[in-house]
């Protein structure tokens, strides 16, 4: 099978996209938010199931009634759990009071901070591109949080009773025709749900959180691709470890250290989801920051030889319209030109003349920056030496990268400060 130079050209980009999501979930220490947002869910989990419980027996005290009615249309149920006795005992002992409020205003507070956390990792993320939201995009946020909250306890309870409901005795002469499909239904309802609500969620974070407004079918991407991750990585614990036997050696709390794997790696693939829709959403910068940072090419580190065997090549960027292919001997730009960009050299050698003096360009380098800097026209001439395929990055780009990524500024200045260095040791050796 023939690979063409398109899907090669896919096959790199998707690589270098890779390799920059890997790169930055690292130096933004996500790993870390992952880990504070999963002790976050753990210890929002209750304070949730406490609100809608003092909820729930609230509704029961105003109208216990209204549950004996629906009672009454399935009298199986009393068989199974005598909730006439439940709800009795429950509006005789338990009234709504403004202590209720206060607990629920104080519970719904203790569930934002998993929110809190979830947050500040995807700022982590969009810290040097995100705009700064005014004070009621904050409250709305604050909602859009609450609301999330509601919807996944909603999500929870109903699978509760789902789970209650299919086991009911009337539905055992049922599950007799198709035992198989009918006792998984229940589950495969449940799980249907939470992984919805995962998906749902997912992408509303990935949308407004993250403050840049990335293109929806990006995060629907995005989160459909944590998703399905998540429930292979659920899929492959549950087939490694038997919770039957960790129930009967450590009780309760073996499904704890279970949930709490599971969490842990829900939020790591969120936050690694959030990163990657980042790095699509720049690319571009990203991609041209990889270039100018490219290690030297007598580099003998590991790390540094697989940096430059991915990005040397930036397809990604090269167009029509910015690339341009030269002749040996053809020249380039010429002495006291206006600067109109920088350049990078895709292939070939190319030569610079400065001053008298001669320095040679190859593949994988940038030149032409000095003048740029220094605002200012070109100081020497620069030709071909072999045919070449040159980059042309115009002042706009350049700056933008200066400007965004300290590590191209330091290297900008570093080569200005080697350019200046020479032009006064010339000078001096005159003067002598």
């Amino acid at each position: 099978m023939r690979i063409t130079a398109k899907s090669k050209a896919a096959f790199i980009r998707l690589c270098q996209m890779l390799y920059l999501t890997a790169a930055f979930y690292v130096q933004n220490n996500l790993d870390a938010c992952a880990s504070a947002c999963t002790f976050g869910f753990i210890f929002s989990f209750i304070p949730i199931l406490m609100m809608f419980l003092t909820i729930f027996i609230g509704i029961l005290h105003v109208s216990p009634s209204m549950l004996q009615e629906i009672t009454h249309l399935a009298e199986q149920v009393n068989s199974v759990f005598d909730i006439d006795g439940f709800i009795s005992g429950l509006s005789r002992g338990i009234s709504v009071s403004w202590v209720n409020v206060v607990l629920s205003v104080f519970i719904i507070w203790m569930a934002r901070k998993l929110f809190l956390s979830i947050i500040k990792g995807i700022s982590r993320i969009f810290n040097t591109v995100a705009r700064r939201r005014p004070f009621v995009q904050q409250l709305l946020t604050i909602a859009g949080e609450l609301l999330i909250v509601i919807i996944c306890v909603i999500v929870f309870f109903a699978a509760f009773i789902t789970r209650q409901i299919f086991s009911l005795p009337i539905f055992d002469s049922i599950s007799g025709f198709a035992p198989l499909v009918f006792g998984s239904i229940s589950n495969a309802l449940v799980n249907l749900a939470l992984y919805i609500v995962i998906f749902i969620s997912s992408t509303l974070a990935y949308r407004f959180a993250s403050g840049t407004r990335p293109k929806l079918r990006l995060c629907l991407l995005h989160s459909a691709l944590c998703t399905a991750l998540f429930y292979a990585c659920v899929l492959v614990i549950s087939l490694i470890l038997n919770k039957a036997k960790y129930n009967t050696i450590y009780g309760v709390l073996s499904n704890m250290i279970i949930l709490l794997l599971e969490v842990y790696i829900f939020f790591s693939l969120f936050m690694f989801f959030a990163q990657a829709i980042y790095t699509t959403q720049f690319f571009t910068s990203l991609l041209l920051g990889e270039l100018y940072l490219l290690p030297l090419h007598d580099s003998t580190s590991l790390p540094d030889t697989l940096r430059r065997i991915l990005f040397i090549t930036p397809s990604a960027l090269m167009t029509k319209e910015n690339t341009v292919a030269y002749r040996a001997g053809e020249p380039i730009y010429a002495l006291d030109e206006t600067v109109e960009g920088v350049y990078y050299i895709a292939s070939g050698t190319v030569a610079e003349d400065r001053g008298g003096t001669q320095m040679f360009h190859d593949k994988g380098t940038f030149f032409g920056e000095v003048e740029f800097l220094l605002n200012c026209a070109r100081l020497g001439t620069t030709t071909a030496k072999t045919d070449c395929e040159i980059l042309r990055i115009d002042n706009k780009e350049f700056a933008d990268l200066i400007d965004k990524n300290p590590k191209a500024a330091v290297k900008a200045v570093s080569k200005l400060s080697l350019h200046t260095a020479k032009v006064y040791g010339r000078n001096a050796c005159f003067l002598v």
